[in-house]
């Protein structure tokens, strides 16, 4: 079977999509646990898109992936958050030298002339600092389009 690195880095835009509509307009429904699930599986894919950038022969990154991650705080925050919810706990130190602490949910509901617009925004608690996944996840974005700019890696349209 084929894994194109390509189709791995566009999963990780969708999961962001995902995350972005929970946060910001879900609609009229929403669950105290759309947050947490858009959240996890946005950072798993952020997370895992690593692997196939090392594991993909036909890219050549004169930048160590691994070093780029450890030198980017939400890309640590992001191993931490993936390895965390994947292994139940962390099974050896945090990227990050941080402990996740706590996740809060929090729903709202506006009125709009559309009718009532769900929305649900994952705090997660850090070494006692409060970050929104949200702006996390759009960080983590940024962080590996420029890995991906800085390296000259061009994925083709699909």
């Amino acid at each position: 079977m084929e894994y194109r690195t390509a189709d791995k880095y566009r999963r990780m835009l969708r999961a962001y999509d995902v995350l972005k509509r929970v946060n910001t307009d879900n609609g009229n429904s929403i669950s105290n646990t759309d947050a947490r699930d858009a959240a996890e599986d946005f950072f798993n894919q952020s997370h895992h898109l690593k692997d196939w950038l090392k594991k993909d022969t036909s890219i050549k990154a004169d930048q160590d992936i691994e070093q780029f991650i450890n030198n980017s705080q939400c890309l640590r925050l992001a191993a931490d958050f993936c390895n965390s919810f994947k292994h139940g706990g962390l099974n050896k130190s945090s990227r990050s030298g941080q402990e996740i602490e706590k996740l809060n949910t929090h729903i709202k509901f506006d009125l709009t002339s559309k009718g009532f617009v769900a929305s649900s925004r994952l705090e997660i608690t850090i070494s006692g600092r409060s970050y929104d996944a949200y702006k996390l996840a759009r960080e983590c974005v940024e962080a590996w389009d420029s890995y991906l700019r800085n390296n000259q890696i061009i994925f083709p349209e699909p």
